[in-house]
């Protein structure tokens, strides 16, 4: 870069593969310039996740470090042998002296630089703004405790109704928990359907308690359509179909 070549010479480095060049949040006063091999920049403070460059021969990184007293914004390791030169503010001065053409390659660089970055945020923002206009699944349906009144919205993907189980941390998308002081609910208790806009509930196997509908018990694995105003059991817990 219209150096001498005993100062790249003196300032070579070597690292290996996988080895750190320099952790995020440290404070550095020198820039490096790729000779051989490549570096990769992580976003983290770890050499794993996310990361935001891969840089080979002729590139340079931690420039940033050159224009003012800020610490490193990302993680520079190795990913293979490689071969850099250490530039401080002080020789970056010097260079641009005596060779112009070195600040003009570095703010071409820098320029592209901001060009991949906006990229990459105006992306990421349409994305974004993509998943906020995904409408949430449709609930067109619920059940309403006979006791406490409480309502318990059915997504348009059906829902398993039960109660907590404190072993796996599961939750049933039909929480009768707090409904269900005699614990006379299964943790998977029963399934309810949802097919064209009809409703069907499925009792689980193994269900000690019997699901009811109309006070009806259900056979395990009988699907039976359920209608508006359905007084529904399950084990000492009674509740109300409804559709909205």
């Amino acid at each position: 870069m219209g150096e001498p070549s005993s100062f790249i010479d003196q300032s070579k480095l070597r690292f290996r593969e996988g080895e750190l060049v320099y952790k995020k949040g440290e404070m550095a006063q020198q820039m490096y310039v790729i000779l051989a091999g490549k570096v990769r920049l992580y976003n983290g403070e770890e050499a794993s996740g996310d990361w935001s460059e891969e840089l080979s021969k002729g590139d340079f990184f931690g420039e940033g470090s050159l224009l003012e007293a800020i610490a490193r914004a990302h993680t520079a390791v190795a990913l293979e042998d490689s071969e850099l030169i250490a530039i401080t503010r002080g020789t970056f001065l010097r260079m641009i002296r005596q060779n112009p053409e070195v600040s003009i390659k570095m703010m071409q660089r820098l320029a592209q630089r901001n060009r991949e970055i906006s990229a990459k945020v105006e992306n990421q923002e349409t994305q974004k703004t993509a998943s906020q206009k995904v409408k949430p699944p449709q609930q067109n349906a619920l059940l309403v405790s006979v006791v406490s009144g409480r309502k318990f919205p059915i997504m348009s993907h059906g829902a398993l109704i039960g109660r907590f189980d404190p072993n796996t941390g599961i939750h049933p998308d039909i929480d009768l928990t707090e409904e269900d002081s005699q614990l006379s609910v299964s943790r998977r208790h029963a399934r309810i359907l949802c097919e064209h806009g009809r409703y069907f509930l499925v009792e689980e196997h193994g269900v000690t308690n019997g699901t009811y509908i109309k006070g009806e018990r259900l056979q395990a694995g009988d699907a039976r359509e359920l209608k508006p105003g359905d007084r529904v059991g399950f084990g000492m817990v009674v509740l109300f179909f409804e559709k909205t």
